[in-house]
């Protein structure tokens, strides 16, 4: 029974080739019969091996989900102090990278011999800052701690943030596991500002008027 149905497709694939065969022999219409029913069994068959060869082979045990798997926190975030002043907790624990101003002075660690703190303020002129936990030996980049008058350095610091530091008193630090170098700190010399003089000359020029008012008061009531 299989035999005659499959005999019966292949009868048809040779009719419709003969309906579309170019007509200038019988002999050619008949070899683009055959050609044309060849071709057609062949892509019949590629079409039912290929699923099948793909069941047998199954899922590749290697592409499978694990459910017992950890998150994982090494995607480093770079972000900026600012950002890091106002984190919520989905930055809490994460490895973060800032740039920033190291101003202040740096404070050596409780018990701690080897590591010291530092302050980073945000370049972005919003003020942020963050203490950074660092080890003595990564500060040796810092030529310069910001105050007046004195541009601190500039460092780039990879480390984990933590919004309510355990072992620091609930502190919103930044543990640095990594310090470099961006741009040497260096004196800077502010110019004169002739509009910061223009308040106390106003309040001397109040005073004057007043007192000039108060012996006017006085000399007319004698």
């Amino acid at each position: 029974m299989m035999g005659k149905t499959r005999m019966s497709a292949f009868a048809r694939i040779r009719a419709l080739a003969y309906v579309f065969a170019p007509a200038r022999s019988l002999a050619s219409a008949r070899a683009f019969a055959l050609a044309f029913a060849l071709a057609c069994a062949l892509a019949l068959a590629a079409l039912v091996a290929v699923p099948a060869a793909w069941a047998e082979e199954g899922p590749d045990p290697s592409n499978q989900v694990n459910p017992q798997q950890l998150p994982d926190s090494s995607f480093i975030y770079d972000t900026s102090i600012s950002e890091l002043e106002t984190a919520d907790s989905y930055l809490d624990g994460q490895t973060v990278q800032v740039t920033g101003e190291v101003v202040g002075d740096r404070i050596n660690a409780e018990l701690d011999f080897d590591h010291c703190w530092i302050t980073l303020e945000a370049t972005d002129g919003s003020f942020a800052e963050v203490p950074v936990l660092t080890t003595l030996a990564a500060t040796s980049v810092i030529d310069t701690y910001g105050a007046y008058g004195k541009r601190g350095t500039v460092l780039q610091v990879r480390g984990t943030f933590n919004l309510s530091c355990p072992d620091h008193a609930g502190l919103s630090d930044l543990h640095a596991s990594h310090v470099s170098l961006v741009s040497k700190g260096a004196a800077v010399r502010e110019a004169p500002d002739a509009l910061r003089f223009v308040p106390g000359v106003l309040l001397v020029l109040a005073g004057l008027a007043l007192v000039l008012v108060f012996r006017h008061m006085r000399e007319s009531r004698r």
